[in-house]
């Protein structure tokens, strides 16, 4: 029986082709996971930043402060009543310019001067720091043309939450001056021009600017009443704070005895009034009586 020989030879190209074939797809899918975890890895990046970026938009819009000032119409000592009828244990603190504070000081002035004051108020939850305060106040006699001119700069390193700032719109020659003037009749105008600097806990510094006319003592024209700018800043040590008088540490009275005996007062005059009223109807209804009375007599002398 023969043999038969079945000689099988090897197909080298097929084997380096399935080889060459299996390496690049293996190549192919490393290089495919490769740029899908880059790719994940670049958007957890970015949901990184932009998480970061809420909680410090987030942490802005919680820190953000916005001061409102207003003008008020008070003498020191009215002041002080405030503080003590209201029970207000925060901070309020009367800043000057370069005049000092002989206005202040004086007991006179304190009770006899009705100044208008710019009140600034951090009615906020948050601190703020570096309350720069720059003021420029022009009083024009409008028949003369005359202009005094009084500047201030204060600055306070901390103003907490709920404390507040006064300072008076007119020095102490301008207010003499404004006083006689509307005695005399003489027209006259005072300007007001307030910038206020301030960062917030959320290293922003707001710029605020504040201006308003006064006409004669009496018409007031706001001119401006708003944020000039919002700017990121790194807060730094700024410039001395300035001296100040916080009316706290003026406060020497007991307040609920203070407070009751302004309540008494009230009261009293109150009862007065209400006496003096029924007083009066009293006597306007005795006085028609007596009119009736005397008319009825009359009529009945008549008819006789």
């Amino acid at each position: 029986m023969e043999q038969i020989k079945v000689i099988m030879d090897t197909d080298w190209v097929m084997f380096f082709a399935t080889i060459s074939s299996g390496i690049l797809a293996a190549i192919a899918t490393l290089i495919a996971v490769m740029i899908s975890n880059q790719e994940t890895r670049k958007q957890l990046k970015q949901q990184q930043e932009q998480h970061k970026r809420e909680l410090e938009e987030q942490n802005r819009a919680n820190k953000f402060v916005t001061i409102k000032p207003v003008i008020i119409v008070s003498s020191i000592y009215n002041l002080f009543e405030k503080i003590i009828i209201q029970n207000d244990y925060n901070r309020e603190l009367f800043l000057s310019g370069a005049d000092g504070f002989d206005f202040f000081d004086d007991q006179k002035k304190q009770q006899n001067q009705i100044w208008r004051i710019l009140h600034i108020e951090n009615a906020s939850n948050n601190n703020i720091l570096d309350v720069n305060i720059n003021t420029e106040s022009h009083l024009a006699n409008r028949n003369t043309d005359e202009i005094i001119r009084y500047k201030t700069e204060n600055i306070v390193k901390l103003l907490r939450s709920r404390e507040s700032i006064d300072i008076r719109l007119a020095n102490q020659e301008q207010f003499e001056n404004i006083m006689r003037m509307k005695q005399n009749g003489i027209p006259n105008e005072l300007k007001f021009k307030s910038t206020i600097e301030y960062s917030t806990e959320a290293n922003q510094r707001i710029k605020y600017s504040y201006i308003v006319r006064i006409l004669n003592d009496w018409q007031i024209e706001i001119e401006k009443d708003e944020i000039e700018s919002i700017e990121d800043c790194e807060n730094e040590d700024s410039k001395n704070a300035t001296v100040f008088r916080n009316l706290q540490d003026y406060v020497t009275v007991n307040r609920a005895a203070y407070a009751w005996e302004i309540m008494g007062q009230s009261q009293t005059r109150g009862f007065m009034s209400l006496f003096n009223q029924f007083s009066t109807q009293q006597e306007i209804d005795s006085a028609d009586s007596n009119s009736e009375n005397k008319e009825t007599k009359n009529n009945k002398e008549l008819q006789q």
